[in-house]
């Protein structure tokens, strides 16, 4: 089982506590990382490969100066320099160090709701797949009385603020990776992803993501009891669509106008176009009969294995991997999720209140 953090307090506490209960963790991944980007990169040293990582701080203390708070608590609680941690949260917008590795993972997600399940609840799941050393923990913060913030459950890393997760108003956001050409210097995906779980509704969680500067491209899919949204992302643009039964989304744009923003690395991946629509595929046919079972062997799937739905590492084939796979119940605020892929490893639960 994934191991499960409780934090509260401010948001100096918070990351106080998540700095001193993870500090071997985060000290581990970030020196992980910073091998990663050097391997990558040859010529560069620590210096410079942090340095990058803070052209995104003006914005992130604009629009998220609590976030920057919670960095800066994590900082002292683990000893790390802040502005390491603050790379460390920006370990997807590292990929425009150098664009010459596509470092794209291979994350899927599904929503299904309405007539396209048993109870016409909402159901939302993904994979979360990433190099071998991202192991996953989870996360449950609850703000101090005084905040208007609400208490929200997310899987994520050590030393990361923001993940995919749920809140105590059923809000639950999920999202995958889509890089595009017209990168800014706007808030990193994984503080931005967190300033979205603060919300209390669908309108909200749009406003949130219409009216915050990213970084970089995403797409993402917010849910809640009534249904839920996709909106596909580039540094400057966005496409929404309401989800009134079933969708699904993996690592490219869809969406015609927003696919010539996409970047084209070297060697191109086709597997994204082969699991999103092997998603869509396995929605179509379980409509009107998707529950939670069916939502589990969705996320088992190996259809193109093993750049699959459940993604495995074979040696020249797939360096990374399906570290969790998510299944999200917005009316009963829980979450479930497996330690490893879901063909292996079941899937437990999470519910917010632990």
């Amino acid at each position: 089982m994934i191991k499960r953090y409780d934090f509260s307090g401010s948001p100096k506490e918070i990351g106080r506590q998540h700095g001193e209960s993870m500090k071997k963790e985060i000290h581990e991944l970030y020196n992980k990382l910073l091998h990663f980007y050097t391997d990558y990169t040859p010529s560069s040293d620590e210096r410079s490969i942090v340095g990058f990582t803070g052209r995104y701080i003006e914005s992130t203390q604009k629009h998220a100066p609590d976030l920057i708070e919670e960095i800066d608590g994590i900082a002292d609680g683990s000893g790390l320099a802040f502005e390491k941690v603050f790379f460390m949260n920006c370990y997807d917008e590292m990929a425009y160090y150098n664009q010459t590795k596509d470092q794209i993972n291979g994350c899927t997600l599904f929503l299904a709701n309405g007539r396209a399940t048993t109870d016409e609840r909402t159901y939302m799941g993904q994979g979360w797949d990433m190099e071998q050393f991202f192991y996953p923990v989870i996360i449950s913060i609850a703000p101090e009385k005084s905040s208007a913030n609400p208490k929200l459950i997310m899987l994520t890393h050590p030393g990361i603020v923001g993940g995919a997760g749920i809140n105590e108003h059923g809000l639950t956001l999920i999202w995958s990776t889509v890089k595009a050409v017209d990168e800014t210097t706007g808030v990193p995906v994984t503080l931005l992803i967190r300033k979205v779980l603060e919300g209390k509704n669908l309108n909200n969680a749009v406003h949130t993501l219409l009216n915050t500067p990213q970084a970089s491209g995403y797409n993402y899919i917010v849910g809640n009891i009534y249904g839920g949204f996709n909106i596909e992302a580039t540094g400057s643009k966005e496409r929404i669509i309401y989800i009134s039964a079933m969708h699904a989304h993996a690592n490219h744009y869809e969406d015609d106008l927003l696919r010539q923003y996409e970047i084209r690395p070297p060697v191109r991946s086709s597997n994204t176009h082969i699991r999103s629509g092997r998603m869509r595929q396995l929605l179509e046919n379980n409509f009107g009969k998707v529950d939670l079972e069916v939502c589990k062997n969705l996320l088992c799937d190996h259809a193109n294995y093993p750049l699959s739905i459940c993604r495995h590492v074979v040696e020249g084939e797939s360096d990374s991997v399906t570290q969790a796979a998510l299944i999200f119940i917005p009316e009963e605020k829980l979450m479930l999720a497996s330690d490893g892929p879901p063909c292996e490893a079941g899937f437990d639960c999470f519910p917010l209140q632990g």
